[in-house]
């Protein structure tokens, strides 16, 4: 059965559908042999000001609307930050306590910040976070059956 044979970069020909790598790799050289790959023309000299406003026309399009691009927490989104969704609130006596230092929140950031805090002699330390549990973005980000959450699976 004759058949046409494509890959990724386009119709490498017809025939039969076993064929092999080698007859693809001949066939994706002939390809590119046959391109201009010429050096890029480079202008002599820059329009800065043109430049610049051409940056500055593409800016405006993506700047948002100040303060007015944010939701008030009032109404259906009155409790929005106020409930963890991922842990029921335990009700508890308040904790008085001195401490050498205090940070604010426990993602990674605050978990690092402590961490050094302690490596640097400071004894007393309390992370205090808004959540249920520590881990910032990924606390609150719940990724159900996904192993990372973007596609760097090296970072």
């Amino acid at each position: 059965m004759t058949s046409k044979i494509v890959d990724r970069h386009g119709v490498l020909g017809y025939g039969e559908a076993n064929i092999s790598g080698e007859d693809i790799r001949v066939e994706r050289l002939g390809a590119i042999a046959g391109l201009d790959c010429g050096p890029t023309e480079t202008v002599e000299e820059v329009d800065l000001p043109a430049l610049r406003a051409r940056y500055a026309e593409e800016r405006d399009k993506r700047l948002r609307e100040g303060q007015a691009q944010y939701i008030a927490t009032e109404g259906d989104f009155a409790d929005f930050y106020e409930a963890d969704p991922h842990m029921p609130v335990i009700p508890r006596d308040p904790i008085a306590e001195d401490v050498d230092a205090v940070v604010l929140g426990g993602g990674f950031a605050g978990l690092i910040a402590g961490a050094r805090l302690k490596q640097a002699g400071v004894e007393n330390v309390r992370i205090i976070e808004l959540g249920g549990d520590f881990g910032g973005t990924w606390y609150w980000n719940r990724y159900p059956g996904i192993q990372c959450d973007n596609d760097a699976l090296c970072y």
